[in-house]
């Protein structure tokens, strides 16, 4: 299994176990900045924030694309 595999679906885990922090704290350990601003129970616009996380997170395509610019910034890095 390659490592975007391995990460959309260990988010799709963690929401599905209503995990939603969990997730975005695996997100930003991995080095991958989320899409979107944090979740705010309290914000009329929650349920679609929670909509949006879990659709990007669990996003096979979102974590290739997120994984390349990571390794490329660190490549890029460790050339200066």
């Amino acid at each position: 299994m390659n490592l975007a595999a391995k990460h959309s679906s260990a988010c799709q885990e963690l929401m599905n176990e209503g995990a939603l922090a969990d997730a975005v704290h695996y997100c930003l350990a991995q080095g991958v900045l989320p899409p979107f601003p944090p979740c705010d129970r309290t914000s009329p616009d929650y349920e679609q924030c929670v909509e949006l996380a879990k659709e990007t997170l669990s996003d096979y395509g979102w974590w290739e694309k997120r994984l390349k610019l990571r390794d490329a910034r660190g490549a890029k890095q460790s050339e200066k």
